[in-house]
C-alpha cells in the first residue's frame, strides 16, 4: 500500500476527523514503526500513542491553558504590585509631611494630583489593614 492508502486508514480509525492532527507526522511515525500495508501492522497501543503524539488540537489547548495560568499569575502579581505602590506612596507622603505630594511627584515624574490619588488609595488600604488586624 502507499502513503495515501495508509492516510485513508488513519482517517477511518478517527471517523474521518483528522482536523487538529499532523497527518504527515503520523504517517512518518507509522512508517518508522513498520506500517507498510495496514495500520493493523502495529499493536493498537502503539498506534494510538502515535496519534496522541500528533494531536495538535490538544497541544494547542494545553498551551492555551498554560498561557491562561501564566496570565492569572501575572494579574495577581500586578495587583499586588499596585497595592504595594499605593501603600508606599501613602507612607512616603505621610512621612514627608506638608508638601509631600509635591516632593514625591517631582521625584517620580508624576503630577501632584496623580500622586495624591494613588496615596489616597494607599491610605484606605492601610486603614483597612489597621481595622482587620
Amino acid at each position: 500500500m502507499n502513503r495515501t492508502d495508509i492516510a485513508y486508514q488513519v482517517s477511518l480509525t478517527m471517523d474521518g476527523d483528522t482536523d487538529g492532527f499532523d497527518l504527515d507526522a503520523i504517517l512518518d511515525d507509522l512508517a518508522e514503526a513498520g506500517v507498510t500495508d495496514s495500520v493493523d501492522d502495529i499493536d493498537s497501543e502503539t498506534y494510538w500513542e502515535i496519534i496522541r503524539r500528533h494531536d495538535t488540537g490538544a497541544q494547542a489547548e494545553d498551551k492555551a491553558e498554560k498561557a491562561h495560568a501564566n496570565y492569572l499569575r501575572a494579574e495577581a502579581a500586578y495587583k499586588e504590585a499596585t497595592i504595594a505602590r499605593q501603600v508606599a506612596f501613602a507612607e512616603a507622603i505621610d512621612a514627608m509631611g506638608r508638601g509631600g505630594n509635591a516632593i514625591l511627584s517631582n521625584k517620580i515624574g508624576l503630577s501632584a494630583p496623580t500622586v495624591k490619588s494613588i496615596a489616597d488609595r494607599g491610605r484606605k488600604i492601610l486603614a483597612a489593614r489597621a481595622t482587620d488586624g
